[in-house]
């Protein structure tokens, strides 16, 4: 079993909801990269999306967080603030853009935040940062659109067991999206 485990993907994928559960089951404590981001003012400023992060700042931060072993990591900035050699398995949430634009619009993002978050998603910037920062052997993918909490849990478990192995190498959101003909309805002119 790992004991230091990262939890990435888009917003709304399910990373706190996952990172809570396996605490539950775990009992590691989790380390929120938003709540640190907020609580401790690793900001640099706004724009009109919300809070642009201190990186930097936010690295240092965590790195004083994560000194002992057994916790859960969570955030979309993972890739950006810790080491590769600090984390023992990397999660990466998926979900299909369809069903991600619909949970975004719930939370009252605003439309272009939407967007780019979808497109984000579509275009697997959270998997191809982690991809590239902690490398295929410590990446595990897991898909949440049409599952329960109970069901992504017991896939995290079998991961972390060594019992399943989740590539992600199977979505392929752009093919997806290109498929249904809503390229242009993702990725606007006007976003540009």
């Amino acid at each position: 079993m790992f004991n230091r485990i990262g939890i990435t993907g888009t917003p709304a994928t399910g990373k706190k909801t996952l990172a809570k559960a396996l605490s539950k089951v775990t009992g590691y404590r989790i380390i929120n990269i938003n709540r640190v981001c907020l609580l401790e003012g690793a900001i640099i400023g706004r724009d009109m999306y919300g809070i642009v992060a201190d990186t930097l700042k936010l690295k240092k931060l965590i790195s004083k967080l994560i000194l002992s072993e057994n916790f859960v990591l969570v955030g979309h900035l993972l890739s950006h603030v810790v080491s590769s050699k600090n984390l023992d398995l990397v999660i990466v949430l998926r979900c299909d853009p369809y069903t991600l634009e619909e949970r975004l619009r719930k939370r009252g993002y605003p439309e272009k935040k939407v967007l780019m978050n979808v497109g984000s998603e579509i275009l697997g910037t959270c998997y191809f940062e982690a991809l590239k920062k902690f490398g295929l052997e410590k990446i595990h993918v897991i898909e949440t659109s049409k599952k329960s909490v109970k069901e992504v849990l017991n896939d995290a478990l079998e991961a972390l067991n060594g019992v399943r192995r989740f590539d992600g190498f199977s979505i392929d959101w752009l093919q997806l999206v290109t498929e249904r003909g809503d390229l242009g309805r993702f990725f606007p002119d006007s976003y540009y």
